[in-house]
Formats: structure tokens, C-alpha cells, sequence
């Protein structure tokens, strides 16, 4: 299975993105607990390119891609807006709330629902930044 969709980066399309990744979810017949798991990582994701990727006033696209690799389910996100880069601190699960930087918590979030999750940003301006989602689902469907 593989399927992508591009929709312009704004909070209107996040609900969009989320049903779009849900019905490849349920076409996999993955069970709703996985697909809570699922949703919540790809809503993060979602909203974070939209509130950072593109300045005020900018809009952008997402691009994002859906496919079933072995027993993964891969979902690719891609825009061409600003890089994020979050460095270990940024990332670590171990430091308290009440010293933490403002922001973060989704990164860990989607670290925390999701088997794999990684980055990769581009050096010019403009270029394709790509934030990759994977779970391990297991073979769910013999034509897919």
C-alpha cells in the first residue's frame, strides 16, 4: 500500500491529514488502540509544520506519504519551510517539567507513540525538510 496527499500548511488541513493517514490505517485493519497512537503523532506532527515550518503570512504545502514497507507502516511528512532542529536537551525525556523550555513535549510525544522517528532537514532555504513516522504493525493485509 502507498498513498500521499499535499495540502496547503494550515490548522484547517490537520483534520484532513489525520483522516487521510486513518483510512489507510483501517484499510491495514489496525486496531483502534494503534490507531489512537497513530493519530495522535500525525496531529502532532502536523501542527508543528504549521505553527513553525512557514512564517506569519507564509503558506506553504505538506506533502504527506503513507506505505506499508514489510511489517512498517511509514508515514512521510515533507514541507519546504524553515529547518527544525531539536538538539538532545531539546529531546530528553528526563529533564522535569517545571525546568523544561517551552515546547517540546509533541516531539517527545510522537518519540513515545511511534517505533522510529527522524528528521532530516535541508541546508538551503527552501529545500525539503522531512520528518519520517514509523510503526511496527505487523502484516495486516494480504493486498496491501
Amino acid at each position: 500500500m502507498r498513498d500521499e496527499m499535499r495540502v496547503a500548511a494550515t490548522i484547517e488541513n490537520v483534520r484532513p491529514i489525520s483522516d487521510f493517514i486513518r483510512r489507510a490505517g483501517r484499510h491495514l485493519r489496525l486496531p483502534d488502540e494503534v490507531l489512537f497512537d497513530i493519530d495522535l503523532a500525525v496531529e502532532e506532527a502536523s501542527t508543528n509544520i504549521v505553527r513553525h515550518a512557514y512564517g506569519p503570512g507564509q503558506v506553504g504545502d505538506i506533502r504527506v506519504r503513507v506505505e506499508t514497507v514489510d511489517d512498517d507502516l511509514l508515514i512521510t511528512f515533507t514541507d519546504w519551510g524553515r529547518p527544525f532542529e531539536a538538539d538532545a536537551a531539546y529531546l530528553a525525556v528526563d529533564v522535569p517539567l517545571e525546568v523544561r523550555a517551552e515546547g517540546g513535549m509533541g516531539v517527545l510525544l510522537m518519540h513515545e507513540l511511534m517505533d522510529d522517528v527522524t528528521r532530516t532537514t535541508s541546508s538551503v532555504p527552501g529545500g525539503p525538510n522531512v520528518l519520517r513516522l514509523v510503526k511496527h504493525v505487523g502484516r495486516r493485509c494480504a493486498s496491501c
